[in-house]
């Protein structure tokens, strides 16, 4: 049988759109118009399949690489069919994760197989994962709340421990000998700064300390409470100044902790006589406005309860109406810059000044302080 010449070139053309079709490429359409009619069946079924694998192509790539939103093939592209069922599953999938990410753990799947099984088990083990992190968050939520229950009633505890401490001290006094005026702010709610002073109108005397405990909170403050307790016994024993802080230091002991110390300041002020006596025990500084001397006084005195049997030098100021005294702790003191220029302050403007300086400094140590004028 000899073939048209046409028909030769066809089967040529036909031969190559195989072979670039085995390549993974695409011929341009062969006419048919020119070869023989079963020829031309030929080429028209070559050209539709060319054209549905391309179109195959085309359809794949972008799901391969995760777009879903594309266009499908037609309904004639049959080799597109499985792909087509794969993309429809693909898409109702991506709406399942969506549901799951809302939470919704009811989500299974049954249509891919071994994927099947692989996606239902981790959508299991996340709706198991968040059951238990609700359960933790349930369970410290009320740990949290129990804590924050137990913090305000130790909060509350610790404010009511400071309106008692507070009322333990004394109220201002003013007679006809003297005006005393007192600063008390604490660190916290309680501190362990402490003072006491005691009128004799028999007597016409006054007895008073300022005392500081190292440290801040309950302990200190009991600790402060204690040494207030030893002050009150020391004065009905009628000792001098530097008698009573030797005997408190020979009784503190027990009640001061070993990495904390104890320091005071004692003092008498003898109306009969005119003289105030004081001690001091590493509470060492006083000022003065009377006429014998104005100014920063400090004397040398050892802390209460470092060591078994220690002096206590008693010394004396003469005074007359119109002197005043002002004794103060630590952390007050130490917050006054210029102390020369504090001390030849009008004694109204220091007290004044003082009051300014616990409120700037509020929360930073505690303060204390006590001025005795003269009248």
């Amino acid at each position: 049988m000899t073939l048209h010449k046409q028909d030769l070139l066809v089967l040529e053309q036909l031969q190559t759109g195989f072979e670039l079709l085995m390549q993974g490429k695409y011929p341009e359409q062969i006419p048919a118009e020119e070869c023989s009619k079963p020829l031309a069946q030929v080429v028209l079924c070559f050209n539709r399949l060319a054209g549905q694998m391309k179109e195959l192509y085309e359809y794949t790539v972008p799901l391969a690489r995760g777009i879903l939103n594309i266009e499908r093939p037609g309904k004639m592209n049959f080799l597109a069919a499985g792909i087509k069922e794969l993309h429809s599953k693909l898409n109702h999938l991506t709406w399942q994760a969506q549901q799951i990410a809302k939470g919704d753990y009811e989500q299974r799947i049954d249509f891919m197989g071994e994927f099947s099984l692989a996606f239902n088990s981790m959508v299991i083990k996340l709706d198991e994962r968040e059951r238990r992190l609700k359960e933790e968050i349930l369970i410290r939520q009320k740990a949290e709340q129990e804590v924050r229950l137990q913090n305000k009633l130790m909060t509350d505890n610790i404010r009511y421990a400071g309106s008692i401490q507070r009322g333990f001290l004394p109220s201002d006094l003013d007679n006809a000998f003297l005006t005393i005026s007192n600063i008390y702010q604490p660190h916290e709610h309680v501190g362990g700064d402490i003072f006491d002073y005691l009128w004799n109108e028999q007597t016409q005397t006054l007895s008073g300390y300022v005392a500081d405990i190292m440290g801040h909170g309950v302990g200190t403050a009991l600790q402060a409470m204690a040494l207030r307790v030893l002050f009150r016994q020391a004065k009905e024993k009628r000792l001098s100044s530097g008698d009573t802080l030797r005997w408190i230091n020979s009784k503190v002991s027990p009640y001061v902790a070993e990495d904390t110390f104890a320091a005071a300041i004692y003092f008498q002020i003898d109306f009969k006589r005119q003289v105030l006596s004081f001690a001091v025990a590493g509470i060492n500084h006083l000022f003065a406005w009377t006429a014998q001397q104005t100014g920063l006084i400090s004397k040398p005195g050892i802390f209460l309860g470092l060591l078994p049997d220690p002096e206590y030098e008693e010394h004396e100021i003469a005074f007359q109406s119109g002197d005043v005294f002002l004794f103060l702790t630590d952390g007050l003191f130490d917050l006054i810059a210029d102390r020369k220029a504090f001390a030849v302050t009008m004694p109204d403007s220091t007290w004044s000044f003082l009051h300014a300086l616990v409120a700037e400094h509020k929360g930073t140590d505690d303060a204390s302080a006590l001025k005795i004028v003269i009248k």
